[in-house]
């Protein structure tokens, strides 16, 4: 392409959707003896000491020719800094077949999906008793997956878990998500039961929103002192208790129909009394539906012999585990949905 890539003209308008407010992210690119060329946002929060740095190069094994640096938390800078420096590098590599305004898209993805990433708990809450632990992935830069874990603001004592799956993929699942989130965690704060919490959002879902998407949840609340778990499920996987006293793992059953599609929903709910060692799993169709390249399935057998080999463990091992074993499974194949886990342990 004609004129320097990496000009001021040129990165200006890419780096500009980070000088959104509230993203608690900077980014600044430099040339290759240090000039700054482009700088946007205002790191924030506890995290804004963590810093990375990603060279760009104009080819493979080739001379550095400028960088990225990116400030912020760090569970989100490294992603977003990776990003951004290879979108550059394409740029600098490319004699005309990359669009300045492509790289400028990627860039607010890229943020888009730093944004996502502050909408769910990445630090669990401390919860004297048990120990609480995730995972989430989206497989496309944004996703449809949310989860929420948070002590009830009428009753500190009891402790809700939320978690989603918007139908549908990428942006559209995006923005749905980002509208019911805050929706479902409201209900859950002033509702007396979990299916009543759904059955809220159902209603203001049907009423307010105009698109062919919806969404599969799964509400419960934890009484933190008795360990009593009351659930309800809106056409969610249904989530599994493993004993730890070393019996079978069981699926907690009951499902009703998915939100935002009908008026009128009928929805159970499930209760069942967490003993000192019991783990309970909560999980999107994605940790299931991993598959390798000849399509085999990851599969509800394999995620059981996970969980029967993890008895005993954190909640953060047996989250763990089960990440890398889909990861393992799936290979080389991109993923092919949002993956998220939260599990809960009565310790």
């Amino acid at each position: 392409m004609a004129g320097n890539p990496l000009s001021r003209e040129t990165l200006r308008p890419i780096v500009a959707p980070f000088d959104s407010p509230g993203t608690g992210l900077s980014i600044v690119v430099e040339d290759a003896e240090g000039r700054r060329l482009a700088a946007a946002g205002s790191a924030a929060g506890e995290d804004a000491d963590v810093s990375t740095s990603v060279g760009i190069r104009c080819a493979e094994g080739d001379e550095i020719v400028g960088r990225v640096i990116g400030c912020g938390a760090a569970a989100i800078v490294g992603p977003v800094v990776g990003s951004l420096a290879a979108s550059l590098e394409a740029l600098v590599r490319s004699t005309g077949g990359v669009d300045p305004t492509a790289v400028r898209l990627e860039s607010e993805l890229a943020l888009a999906r730093q944004i996502q990433r502050s909408f769910v708990p990445l630090v669990p809450p401390e919860i004297p008793g048990y120990e609480v632990a995730s995972h989430y992935e989206a497989a496309y830069e944004v996703g449809g997956d949310f989860f929420d874990v948070f002590r009830l603001m009428s009753d500190p004592t009891r402790l809700a878990i939320v978690i989603a799956d918007v139908t549908g993929k990428g942006i559209a699942a995006a923005m749905l998500m980002a509208f019911a989130r805050p929706l479902i965690h409201a209900a859950v704060d002033n509702a007396q039961a979990p299916a009543d919490a759904l059955l809220r959002t159902n209603r203001i879902l049907v009423e307010e929103r105009r698109s062919a998407l919806f969404i599969t949840a799964l509400c419960a609340i934890v009484d933190l002192a008795s360990g009593e778990l009351r659930l309800s499920n809106a056409g969610h996987e249904p989530p599994l208790v493993v004993p730890g006293d070393g019996s079978p793992a069981r699926w907690l059953e009951g499902s009703g129909p998915l939100i935002g599609a009908f008026g009128d929903l009928d929805l159970g709910e499930c209760r069942v009394e967490l003993a000192p060692g019991d783990t309970v799993l909560l999980y999107t169709d994605g940790v299931t539906d991993v598959r390798t390249s000849s399509g085999e399935r990851f599969g509800e057998e394999r995620l059981l012999a996970v969980l029967d080999g993890c008895r005993g463990e954190t909640a953060r091992q047996t989250v763990d585990s089960i990440a890398a074993s889909t990861r393992t499974f799936q290979g080389e194949m991109p993923a092919a949905d949002d993956v998220t886990i939260v599990a809960l342990r009565r310790t």
